[in-house]
């Protein structure tokens, strides 16, 4: 039998948990409860459960630190969390610290908790095995899983016939070599800010939190049979799976369901998830491979989503840009102040990314060229310092590019970055910058993306977003949100709603998500401004009593 603790301050909880499953069916017995961490710490130590549903959010000690004194004490013992809808930012440290899943409390469903509880007790299992597994076994397997992974991106990387002789035999004899195939999952972060691109720290911090969530749920699904390899990737992850003989199909669109619902619930971001067919057998390699790029190069000419998901993509006939020289007639043009000749030449450029069958690499190509040259033009011509390096796609943005149409929207920044450095520099953009400003206030009970407001404009959004930044030295996204921020106060103060109520007329999609946005401008929770709001009222009318 397996035993169970059930950890929550709220008697309700405890006693619905109780009733909410048949225990004996799933061979586990209720063996304690606790109401606070503190008091469930005391009890892991004398009985050591083997499961403890836990609450995260308790007196006394809350769950986060229970689950980290346990870990170090019985790193055996399988959590899983119980939550609020409000708790995410305590789930994502809660998945870190290898709880197998969590439960919302509102939502709690006997068939829910039945496979959770299932889960857990795998999980619980194969822990218990690694307890008896030397430091020594331990090691070797975990060099094993390096070399692996080196491997793998070997066969992905690099030409068949090139391929490490020592590797490859590694490889074929590794096992994993059957019934394979590969996801491809790139995320766009743009959603989280409202249309602009996070910078680099956060970018990094963001891809640590997708890794952890895609590990997650390939373990739920796959169980053990998946790995991340690492491709390099900026913002996208490679999954390797493998033994999917059975089921593949269904597994692989359980897999996308789940990731993509996670990812957007949890960080609000957007994650598409791409693979390729089944393959058996080391010989197959290079075939799968081939369609492992093959897709990716599909996925940035935009065929469309459904098609590749469901892995029916072609191998396409790649034709050449045809742009050599390109980069250094659009010098020519920049050095002679050429208004007319700088977009005719990056007119060519957006014409041939958008009627030619190409490689993602030969775009990439083409803006590191353009970037390059007009960098160089505008500092010979003594402008340079009026753009700075910023206003020109950064060796980071281009490498994070994923699609035919980031590739168009960065032409069109760079074409109207230009015209404004050689011909319009401190005329226009003020015009610009403040005809998005007065679309933001005007539509406080909408979600203004920087793209609406671009097109309000009449500009690209990466455009509006330099302008908007040099005008009023701050970004689009802080400005549109401190400014809903602002209109929520108002209406916290003045209008008898709740905070979920508040949270959908101003257009977020979640109170979660709401209230992470409103404590980043507020420095506190609605709630405890609202009671804040109430604490002023009252001393405002003591303080009038007395004057009377």
């Amino acid at each position: 039998m397996y035993k169970v603790m059930i950890v929550d301050d709220e008697t309700i909880i405890l006693s619905g948990i109780k009733f909410l499953t048949n225990w004996e069916k799933h061979d586990c017995v209720i063996a304690a409860t606790a109401r606070n961490g503190a008091d469930a710490l005391e009890q892991i130590r004398d009985i050591q459960p083997d499961l403890v549903l836990a609450d995260l959010n308790m007196p006394v000690m809350d769950g986060i630190t229970l689950m980290e004194k346990t870990k170090e004490e019985f790193p055996y013992i399988v959590f899983i969390v119980l939550t609020n809808l409000e708790e995410f930012d305590l789930v994502r440290e809660a998945l870190r610290l290898q709880a197998v899943d969590y439960l919302v409390k509102s939502r709690l469903e006997p068939a829910v908790l039945d496979d959770v509880l299932e889960r857990a007790k795998k999980k619980r299992d194969e822990r218990g095995r690694l307890m008896t597994v030397g430091a020594a076994d331990y090691f070797e397997r975990h060099k094993q899983m390096e070399v692996l992974n080196k491997a793998l991106q070997e066969v992905v990387f690099a030409n068949r016939s090139t391929l490490d002789e020592k590797m490859g035999q590694f490889l074929a004899e590794s096992g994993v070599m059957k019934w394979y195939g590969f996801f491809y999952l790139p995320f766009d972060f743009a959603a989280i800010s409202t249309g602009e691109l996070p910078r680099k720290e956060e970018r990094v911090k963001l891809m640590n939190w997708m890794r952890e969530l895609v590990l997650k749920t390939a373990d739920n699904v796959f169980r053990e049979n998946y790995m991340l390899v690492d491709m390099g990737e900026t913002s996208a992850l490679t999954l390797f799976v493998h033994h999917l003989s059975q089921g593949w199909g269904d597994l692989a669109e359980m897999f996308s369901r789940k990731i993509k619902s996670t990812v957007k619930m949890i960080t609000q971001a957007e994650c598409q998830v791409f693979h390729t067919h089944i393959y058996n057998g080391y010989e197959d390699a290079g075939k799968c491979a081939e369609e492992y790029w093959n897709l990716q190069e599909q996925y940035y000419l935009g065929q469309p989503e459904v098609m590749l998901e469901r892995g029916e993509n072609t191998v396409a006939e790649y034709e050449p840009l045809g742009l050599r020289g390109i980069g250094s007639l659009l010098y020519s043009e920049i050095t002679r102040r050429n208004l007319k000749g700088i977009q005719s030449v990056m007119d060519s450029a957006r014409m041939r990314i958008c009627q030619t069958v190409h490689q993602k690499s030969q775009a990439i190509w083409l803006l590191n060229e353009l970037n390059r040259e007009s960098s160089a033009a505008l500092s010979e011509i003594g402008i340079m310092d009026n753009v700075s390096k910023e206003k020109l796609s950064s060796v980071e943005t281009i490498e994070n590019i994923h699609t035919r149409s980031q590739v168009l929207e960065q032409l069109e920044l760079l074409r109207n970055t230009l015209a404004d450095a050689v011909d319009n520099y401190g005329t226009s953009q003020n015009a610009i910058a403040v005809k998005a400003r007065r679309f933001v206030l005007d539509h406080m009970e909408s979600h203004v993306s920087l793209g609406e407001a671009a097109a309000f404009a009449g500009v690209t959004a990466g455009y509006l977003s330099m302008v908007f930044k040099r005008e009023y030295h701050q970004s689009f996204t802080d400005f549109a949100n401190s400014s809903r921020i602002e209109y929520a106060c108002h209406l916290l103060k003045t209008e008898n709603l709740l905070i979920s109520e508040i949270a959908c007329r101003l257009g977020y999609e979640n109170t979660y998500y709401f209230s992470k946005v409103f404590r980043k401008y507020m420095g506190m929770s609605p709630t405890d401004y609202q009671k804040h709001i109430k604490k002023e009222e009252r001393d405002e009318k003591s303080a009038d009593s007395v004057k009377k």
